[in-house]
Parts: structure tokens; C-alpha cells; sequence
């Protein structure tokens, strides 16, 4: 049996808290980056920001994953959290290109960078970010959207954990060029990152095939029904991290009872996938023959609908 899911208000809390916690962390490496002259401390700065947004993005999917779908949005809202992430990542290319442009510069006009500043600021910022990670550890278990939460908070640990080495290496070797190559890391991390969240972000808009979602196991658990013959087609859109809708069309035998069929698949999907959006296409070997002598008229997109013109009466005299 699977464990229970906590409750909505319990993960919103959890991640809320997580997500002031990192906003907290983001201005105190701002000001200290200004106070040490720091560009690695910038830039971990930076790369907590995109956990602030990923923060959001987690939080408004959980907020809007309880509104049911309407007419004019038949799959919900999902889609708005991918919209909100390719802003989100577009923004933090722009941070990136900056911080990289920054290190350049750096390299060929050295700064001052105060080490025992930097150290101070970065050991708060590393302080901080373990209590976030420790709020989310327990229920990144539950949602694969709090688990990439998790990540982020993780990754961040990791670069304020550079941060304080190279403060530490500046401290006793005075080797400043340290905070100038940590910079161009992180600024490469965080470009390295931004571009994974636009590639799927963008992938999922313009619904290309996605490789989350398992269509072996789903097709192990369909063929053993009874009266199947084949499933000659498997759609899955992914709506947003862990949501999907999934159409299949499948092949049936005449004598096959096709409303079991259906409800059979309808709860293998629902209770056993998760997935809240199912179409079920029924069709016999003889239909799906004449299907595939069907051709597609081209349409005229520029009139922005349908027309159709092949002598429809318009009287209703029969």
C-alpha cells in the first residue's frame, strides 16, 4: 500500500517556508557581494534567485493543480506553470550571459575582494540553505514538483559550499582569481540549468513526445485485457511535471466488450498511472483500414476556422 499523501496546506507551508528562506539567502549574498567586492558571491546570489523562481513556480503548481478544468480549459491550468517556467528561464539565460560577461572583465581588470567578508556572508547563506533543504527533504518524496524543488535547494548548498572553499583559499593564499573562476562556474551552471528549463519548457508547448512517462509498463498492463488485439496508437502530452493526458486507440475483436474495455483501461490509467485525462479510441481491423484511406483536406489557417463548403441543404425538406 502506498503511503498517504500529506496534506495540501502541509506542502504549500513546506515549500513557502523553503521559498522565504532562499529569497533571505538571496539578499544577504547580494549585500555581501557588494560588501566583499565577491563576483562568486554575485553569482551564488544568482543562483539562488532561480531557486526563489523555481520555489514559485512549485508553489503556484500546487495552488492550481485543485482548480478542475472548464470548458474553454478542458486540461485545467497545468500549462500555466510551464508558461511562468520559460520566463523564468529566459531570465536567467539574460543572468547568465551577464555574470559570465562580468568574469571576463574581471579576469583582465582584477577587483579587491574582501576574503573574511565573503567567508562570513557565504557561511550564513550555506547556514540557511541546509535549513531549507531539511524542509524539503521529508516531502520531496511525495511530488515529483517538490522533489525538483528539493533539487534546486540542493544545487544551491553546493554552490554556497564553493563559495565558502574559495573564500577560505582568498583568506589564507590571497589568491584572488579564485572568486573569478568560482564566478564563471556558477555562471555556467546557472546557464547550463536555465537552458534545461526553456528546452522542456518549450517542449511541452509545442507537445512533443516525452520520454517521462513509461508506454512499455503502460502497455504491459493494457494487453493482458481481455478481447484487445492490439494498440496500435499511444498520444501522451505532458501537461505539466507529472501530469499527463493519454489517448489510445486499440484494436478489438468483434465480439468484444467494448464498455469493460474502456472502463478497464480508464482505471488502469486513473488509479494505477495517475492520469487524470484519458481518450479511449475503440476501433475493429476493418475500420482502422479505412481510416488510413482517409485523407486530411488541406485548411485555409488564415481564416482562423473551419469553413466548409460541400453542399450542405439548408432546407430542412425531406
Amino acid at each position: 500500500m502506498s503511503k498517504p499523501r500529506p496534506k495540501r496546506s502541509r506542502l504549500v507551508l513546506f515549500l513557502s517556508l523553503s521559498g522565504i528562506l532562499s529569497l533571505c539567502i538571496f539578499f544577504i549574498e547580494w549585500i555581501g557581494s557588494k560588501e566583499s567586492g565577491s563576483l562568486a558571491l554575485f553569482a551564488d546570489a544568482g543562483h539562488i534567485f532561480t531557486d526563489v523562481f523555481a520555489h514559485l513556480i512549485s508553489l503556484f503548481a500546487l495552488l492550481i493543480a485543485s482548480k478542475k478544468p472548464t470548458q474553454k480549459y478542458p486540461f485545467g491550468f497545468h500549462r500555466f506553470e510551464v508558461l511562468a517556467a520559460f520566463i523564468n528561464g529566459l531570465l536567467l539565460i539574460g543572468m547568465a550571459g551577464f555574470i559570465l560577461y562580468e568574469s571576463y572583465m574581471r579576469f583582465s581588470r582584477p577587483g579587491h575582494v574582501e576574503a573574511d567578508s565573503m567567508l562570513a556572508y557565504s557561511l550564513i547563506g550555506f547556514g540557511i540553505n541546509l535549513i531549507s533543504a531539511g524542509l524539503l527533504v521529508g516531502v520531496s518524496k511525495t511530488s515529483l514538483n517538490l522533489k525538483s524543488a528539493y533539487l534546486h535547494v540542493l544545487s544551491d548548498l553546493l554552490g554556497t559550499l564553493a563559495v565558502v572553499v574559495g573564500a577560505i583559499i582568498i583568506r589564507f593564499t590571497g589568491y584572488k582569481e579564485v572568486d573569478s573562476f568560482l564566478s564563471i562556474i556558477l555562471g555556467i551552471f546557472i546557464l547550463k540549468t536555465s537552458f534545461g528549463i526553456v528546452k522542456e519548457s518549450v517542449e511541452i508547448l509545442i507537445e512533443a513526445d516525452t520520454s517521462d512517462f513509461d508506454k512499455e509498463h503502460l502497455l504491459e498492463h493494457i494487453q493482458v485485457l481481455k478481447g484487445i488485439e492490439s494498440v496500435p496508437q499511444i498520444t501522451v502530452r505532458k501537461l505539466t511535471s507529472g501530469v499527463f493526458s493519454v489517448e489510445l486507440q486499440i484494436l478489438v475483436g468483434n465480439h468484444s466488450n467494448r464498455d469493460k474495455i474502456v472502463l478497464e483501461i480508464h482505471k488502469v490509467l486513473k488509479e494505477e498511472f495517475g492520469v487524470p485525462f484519458v481518450s479511449v479510441e475503440i476501433l475493429s481491423s476493418s475500420v482502422k483500414k479505412q481510416l488510413k484511406e482517409i485523407s486530411v483536406r488541406e485548411t485555409e489557417r488564415e481564416f482562423g476556422h473551419h469553413g466548409h463548403n460541400h453542399g450542405h441543404a439548408h432546407d430542412h425538406h425531406h
